[in-house]
């Protein structure tokens, strides 16, 4: 299936893809189960950090949300309908359950959680059955797909937070060039019968921009080396002021995850650490670091618009399969934007965070989409994120 196909696929591909995810998950979950009996500390026992989730609450709440929108939401206003578990509202929806309560909650064990799983997913997938062939009717059924997907993802992040083992995705990239587009006007977002849209990709707008050059592919981890050889973390005048107190409060003299071993640099990729290899793109880079970057090299960040036109009009721009990219746009809402039902998705994070673009290593290929618009707080360094610049 191409890159965008589940976004308008009909139901046989949807409830095979819903299986994939789910089958995903619960292996997840049965290699956590089985580390409980060699590892110390084991898996439940993770740390309260503002970056991660409790592993058993996380993949629970992935069940609850496909069982809240796909068979228990009964439309505005209206309460919804029984869970398969009493105490799931309490224990798993992410509106009312804070993130530090999720360490004290009581929730079912390893077993009852995985029957959590597969009973939801059989229970969603006769829904869907019995469904007509309709955008509109399969909605909530690719939403949850797509949100299952993302916490796939998160939970490739808490593998590297906390050092447990798991493969890399990350190879090398080709010699970088620039790319020349005339830029002009162009519709950014998504149409309107397209098959599904995030909220915060509506709806497709006019966007008219100046002629630019953006590179062919994200920096490399040599190019970003001659950035810290050069004293780039010491001088002041290529971080911004925020930038400049993210570096007093952390102290970082280099990326998240890289060190001096002996005189050569290292980067720790989950448990392991490894030489830093240029020729990959440089990863765990917060928007502070990508921006000073770019004003030492004499660049600058794409903006959200100019990104998404090189990524619908180049064909040789190279995207989605290794790192996210920061952008230099704020997270904004698109003109006319109304929240989708599931209203915490994207509005709570509007003016706070920065956009951001493509996917990474770790994101499932159906959830890579060109228009598609991730957002992260410019601090974070955890995901796995890097960036590309635009010649000035």
């Amino acid at each position: 299936m191409e890159i965008a196909d589940i976004r308008v696929a009909g139901k046989a591909a949807l409830a095979a893809a819903m299986q994939d995810a789910r089958d995903y998950t619960v292996r997840l979950l049965d290699t956590l189960a089985g580390d409980m009996v060699t590892a110390s500390p084991t898996p439940l026992d993770v740390p309260l950090i503002p970056i991660i989730n409790p592993p058993l609450w996380e993949i629970g709440h992935v069940a609850w949300f496909t069982e809240y929108w796909c068979l228990r939401h009964q439309g505005e206003g209206m309460a919804p309908a029984p869970s398969l578990l009493a105490d799931a509202d309490r224990w798993y929806d992410s509106r009312t359950v804070s993130h530090d309560s999720r360490w004290q909650l009581d929730l079912p064990d390893w077993a009852g959680t995985r029957r959590y799983l597969l009973d939801t997913l059989d229970a969603a997938l006769a829904t869907l059955e019995s469904r007509p062939n309709s955008d509109e009717s399969l909605y909530f059924h690719r939403l949850a797909l797509f949100h299952e997907d993302m916490h796939d993802e998160a939970f490739a992040y808490t593998h590297q937070t906390l050092t447990w083992p798991r493969d890399d995705g990350l190879a090398n990239l080709p010699p970088g060039r620039d790319i020349s587009l005339a830029g002009g006007e162009f519709q950014l977002g998504s149409e309107r019968g397209r098959g599904f849209v995030f909220d915060n990709e509506k709806w497709a707008h006019p966007c008219r921009l100046d002629a630019f050059a953006i590179a062919a592919t994200p920096v490399n981890n040599g190019q970003f080396l001659d950035f810290i050889s050069d004293g780039g973390y010491r001088d002041p005048r290529w971080w911004s002021p925020t930038g400049r107190e993210w570096l007093a409060a952390t102290g970082r003299t280099a990326p998240r995850y890289w060190r001096q071993e002996d005189g050569q640099w290292q980067q720790r990729r989950f448990d392991r650490w490894l030489a830093i290899a240029p020729a990959q793109p440089v990863i765990h880079i917060s928007a502070f670091e990508a921006d000073a970057w770019c004003r030492w090299a004499g660049r600058r960040l794409p903006s959200e618009a100019e990104w998404e036109y090189a990524a619908t009009h180049a064909s040789d721009f190279t995207w989605g399969t290794q790192v996210w990219e920061w952008t230099a746009s704020d997270f904004l809402p698109y003109p006319g934007f109304a929240a989708d039902p599931y209203k915490e998705y994207a509005a709570p994070f509007f003016h706070s965070h920065r956009s951001v673009r493509g996917g990474s290593f770790a994101t499932r290929p159906r959830m890579r989409h060109p228009r598609y618009r991730n957002y992260y707080e410019a601090h974070r360094d955890d995901i796995f994120v890097g960036f590309r610049s635009c010649a000035i």
